[in-house]
């Protein structure tokens, strides 16, 4: 009888590191999985991830159910990231400094990360988990644009639902010139810098047709609508 309390005992304890080595092991596969994915987008291979975070597919599986689960984790710590970028930007005094704080760094993390553009569509932005980091980067993002706008140093024009279009056009440089060694890394910096100016209110022209709304910007409009009901 003496026996069976210090079983118990041990027992207990002998789980405690498991749990820790599962938790590492999950912070693991998802290190690797950002990694993956940036570097071969979503075609990035669940036997590639397993090798690089030294684990079995099946430690992987156990974590993400599927290569989707998978997926959508990477995604939500690498926008998780970008929101991250604006925690600088708030801190600055300068409205312009701000605003190019904010842009740059939004532009930096998606230019080294190819999934962005393999993933980006009506359906990654119908995900309820990353709907809620999407619109805290837009209000923050309305913010930071109203600042600049009062300040006169960002053209009037311009709205936060303009920038992820051109963030995205900067940011996909690399993809662009994807397998072409000759060409620098940092070459989306060079279109940032054209983008930039173009933001400024000098020599802007009126910007036809208006901005799409934050709902059609994440799909809730038009493709992601509900059908219209009959009659």
């Amino acid at each position: 009888m003496s026996t069976s309390t210090p079983t118990v005992a041990v027992t207990a304890e002998a789980l405690k590191p498991l749990r820790a080595d599962a938790r590492r092991n999950r912070e693991r596969v998802l290190v690797a999985a950002r990694e993956v994915f940036a570097e071969q987008g979503t075609d990035g291979s669940v036997a590639e991830i397993a090798r690089r975070a030294g684990v079995g597919a099946g430690t992987i599986f156990r974590n993400f159910p599927t290569k989707r689960d998978l997926l959508l984790a990477a995604l939500e710590d690498s926008l998780e990231e970008i929101v991250g970028a604006f925690d600088d930007a708030e801190e600055l005094a300068d409205p312009w400094e701000a605003f190019v704080v904010m842009f740059s760094g939004s532009a930096e993390i998606q230019a080294r990360n190819k999934a962005f553009y393999d993933a980006l569509g009506p359906e990654l932005f119908r995900e309820p988990r990353l709907q809620e980091i999407h619109a805290r980067r837009h209000a923050r993002t309305e913010a930071l644009v109203a600042r600049a706008q009062e300040a006169g140093v960002l053209r009037a024009d311009v709205r936060a639902e303009d920038l992820p279009f051109l963030l995205t056009a900067v940011g996909a440089t690399g993809e662009k010139c994807a397998g072409k060694p000759a060409l620098s890394d940092d070459l989306w910096r060079r279109y940032l810098g054209v983008v930039l100016d173009g933001l400024r209110p000098e020599g802007a022209t009126q910007l036809e047709p208006p901005a799409p709304s934050f709902a059609e910007l994440t799909g809730r409009c038009g493709a992601a609508a509900e059908p219209p009901t009959a009659g």
